[in-house]
């Protein structure tokens, strides 16, 4: 069968990235293996996705595939996890920082107050390397639900391994939850494949072990409520997914007119109620978000020529002598002094892009977007607005696009990874980012373009053209 010879192409290249495992200053080979495993896993795409039929619906399950097909790519997408799952990670050393935080909470301690490089573990089998952990002096970022995760996989043990297997096991249930939305839908649940093979879904999960897997669990769940409109149950599991990860707190613009009023009431309640066992911490608790909102920037695309296009304005000057003339002119606007920190080109552009953002969520909401389109769209756009796009960020995008594929989306999530082109870069400054966004980020808005272009001249005469083409492929 030709799917299985696929599947094995991409396992062939998995243990490859374990043979030849990246390092700071060797992470040639690896890009080579995972570029190889992603054309195998387009190919797999290419099997699967269902074509057109001449009266422009979609055939439920694609006659190249066997009634079997669904053992094969869940067992596939078993063995691929399973590969990496007793491996070390080698591309992002968060995992360790997530155990920290897991001993801490385990030990009777709050991490929203300890610090890893304040207070640490003895030399001892299974405890964190703090060596490892990235911005050591600054308290955690992750919310309760997070917390209670790493202290579960803390619990388990040993290591680093305990929290991988929950991870994994979450992954896991977002492509049997997948399976079930596609169902819902009416299209092949052959599509979780998008999803279940995708390398970056692969090694980002259970060879570095994010943490976003147990957040698209939450939002998958929410997004499953909606569609049998059962709010309450959206808005616990969307709430689960905000104590997981903080940015499902922005899909709730697409659900507005999904979720009453009063079932999201509960949303603030979930989450007040899961931060009472921290807190001593007060409004401490959220002094890593806001280290990581002011300092933070990787990766970016949008939010990159946002940033350019206001160096090259410079509105600095003019901004703060408008700011001094109102306060020359009215009293009593010494409150205004605060603004002269939000003047500079970054912060500005950061604020331009939250405006964008806020703008096309009320555009979702003023349109009535179906809700599932919406959370796609809205991925999106935060992504590519975002001053922070770390590889693993993509995963939010995967499950969508089994929903409404893109050829040029399902390409980004293999691009990506050239951001670990020059891996353990001591600074920004010494980061060759100017050519790396490029090469990733030109072919997808190429394509990107040139699919909308190919959308507009097949669109009948006089029809309204679509925002974004949801289906290319």
């Amino acid at each position: 069968m030709l799917l299985l010879v696929v599947g094995a192409a991409i396992e062939c290249g998995l243990l490859g990235m374990l043979q030849a495992p990246p390092a700071p200053g060797r992470t040639s080979v690896y890009l080579a293996l995972f570029g190889g495993a992603f054309v195998a896993y387009l190919f797999a795409v290419r099997l699967v996705l269902a074509p057109a039929d001449a009266a422009g619906g979609i055939r439920p399950v694609d006659r190249r595939l066997p009634v079997d097909a669904g053992l094969l790519i869940l067992g596939m997408a078993i063995l691929f996890r399973l590969t990496f799952l007793a491996a070390p990670p080698r591309l992002s050393g968060d995992i360790e920082r997530y155990l920290w935080d897991g001993r801490i909470t385990l030990s009777g301690g709050n991490p929203y107050l300890e610090t890893p490089a304040t207070s640490g573990f003895a030399v001892v089998p299974g405890a964190p390397d703090v060596a490892r952990i990235e911005h050591a002096n600054v308290p955690t970022i992750y919310p309760p639900g997070a917390q209670a995760l790493f202290a579960a996989g803390a619990a388990i043990g040993p290591g680093l391994y305990g929290i991988k297997i929950l991870l994994v096991a979450a992954d896991l249930l977002v492509i049997v939850t997948l399976r079930s939305l596609l169902r819902a839908r009416g299209l092949s649940p052959a599509r979780a494949l998008i999803y279940a093979w995708n390398p970056l879904a692969i090694t980002e999960t259970a060879w570095s072990g994010h943490l976003e897997s147990a957040a698209i669990l939450c939002v998958l769940l929410a997004a499953g409520a909606v569609v049998r409109k059962k709010d309450v149950r959206a808005t616990v599991a969307l709430s689960a997914g905000v104590l997981v990860k903080i940015a499902p707190i922005l899909f709730i613009a697409p659900l507005l007119r999904s979720i009453r009023a009063r079932a999201l009431l509960l949303l603030p309640l979930i989450v007040a109620a899961a931060y009472v066992p921290f807190r001593a911490a007060g409004w401490r608790a959220f002094d890593g978000l806001r280290v990581y909102a002011d300092r933070w920037r990787a990766n970016e695309s949008l939010f990159a020529i946002v940033h350019a296009a206001i160096v090259r304005l410079d509105p600095a000057p003019a901004l703060k002598a408008g700011i001094a003339w109102v306060r020359g002119a009215i009293p009593h606007t010494g409150a205004l002094d605060r603004l002269y920190g939000h003047v500079y080109p970054l912060e500005l552009a950061k604020i331009v892009c939250a405006l964008a953002v806020a703008g096309f969520a009320a555009a979702l909401w003023r349109r009535r977007v179906e809700p599932l389109r919406g959370l796609y769209l809205m991925t999106c756009v935060l992504l590519l607005l975002s001053p922070t796009a770390h590889p693993w960020y993509f995963l939010w995008l995967l499950p969508w696009l089994c929903l409404f594929p893109s050829r040029a989306c399902i390409l980004l999530t293999g691009l990506v990874s050239l951001a670990y082109v020059n891996l353990g870069a001591a600074g920004r400054e010494t980061e060759p980012y100017s050519w790396i966004r490029w090469v990733e980020y030109g072919p997808f808005f190429a394509l990107l373009c040139a699919d909308w272009l190919h959308g507009r001249a097949r669109a009948p005469l006089g029809a309204a053209p679509a925002v974004v083409r949801p289906e290319s492929g």
